[in-house]
């Protein structure tokens, strides 16, 4: 076999409270990416669709950077093409640039036999996060590959705990960044009270996957000392339109990922109601793209 092609899901991080650990795949929106194995010993990249003037120089790619990685761990000679067509919004924080990556890594653990554990899988693709973010983050790329709900145990050694997730409702304004990445403001001395009050929401977001209580999942996701002040900074009216739609019954509203997407939690019956609040909330931010309805998925990047 020397082609496949691949659906990569997008994947909301942080979720809330867990910065750089937690992160989810979404049923919708998501990417397609096709492998070419050739002779040439090159990797080249083409991109189509959505494409947020991505780049396809190899190293400035994150699919590329990936790709390099693997093949410097596993001593690789070998030619590739990589076509990546974007169906979801990039520059927003839904995980597109871990997607290319982890589907990128993923096909050719296939198409090479690598026979890869999952931890290598998500290891090995989180490096090319460093052409988007400047940061070797693993959140999303473990998401695209496992599906679910993903907890990052460790980044030395690299360990990945997946949960399967119930199919909650969402509803997702997507929202392009106004700056490459806000990752550099964020600051880790949020005090004593704050922290002890970050980590019990992180626990309660464990608990409410166990007992597939949305409720409670909407209340713990609500509380983010770290990143969302700074990100929320610089998405206009989001703190009016949290408060709003959580008054309006969603059960937990955030920032997806690095921004400057908003992900919100709800009934399937108030779904309609909360997408109409953010479409209205969110027409006048220069950035804004679009309001998706999806839900939380366990399925990961996989062949098609």
């Amino acid at each position: 076999m020397n082609k496949i092609t691949l659906r990569s899901p997008a994947t909301t991080a942080n979720v809330g409270p867990g910065y750089d650990i937690f992160a989810m795949a979404l049923k919708e929106p998501y990417d397609e990416i096709t492998l070419f194995l050739n002779d040439s010993e090159k990797i080249e990249i083409c991109v189509s669709g959505d494409c947020c003037y991505i780049p396809t120089n190899t190293e400035d790619n994150t699919a590329g950077l990936a790709v390099l990685e693997l093949f410097k761990r596993k001593k690789i000679q070998q030619g590739v093409k990589i076509e990546i067509n974007k169906k979801m919004p990039s520059c927003g924080g839904l995980g597109t640039t871990g997607a290319s990556a982890a589907a990128a890594i993923y096909g050719l653990n296939k198409l090479l036999n690598l026979n890869l554990s999952s931890n290598e899988l998500i290891d090995i693709s989180r490096m090319g996060e460093v052409a988007s973010g400047g940061s070797p983050h693993a959140d999303n790329v473990a998401a695209s590959i496992m599906g679910g709900f993903v907890l990052v145990k460790s980044y030395h050694p690299i360990d990945v705990l997946k949960l399967d997730i119930p199919e909650f409702p969402i509803v997702l304004a997507a929202i392009k960044k106004s700056q490459r990445t806000t990752r550099g403001f964020i600051t880790y001395e949020i005090g004593q009270e704050k922290l002890k009050e970050q980590m019990a929401h992180c626990a309660s977001v464990i608990h409410a996957l166990h007992t597939k209580d949305i409720l409670e999942f909407g209340k713990a996701i609500n509380v983010d000392h770290i990143a969302e002040p700074v990100r929320g900074a610089s998405i206009p009216e989001y703190y009016e339109i949290k408060k709003k739609v959580l008054d309006a019954g969603a059960f937990g509203c955030t920032i997806s990922g690095g921004g400057s997407s908003v992900i919100a939690f709800c009934s399937k019956e108030n779904q309609e109601k909360i997408a109409q609040m953010f479409e209205k909330g969110f027409a006048s931010n220069p950035h804004y793209i679009k309001t998706i309805r999806s839900f939380t998925s366990n399925q990961g990047v996989h062949e098609i």
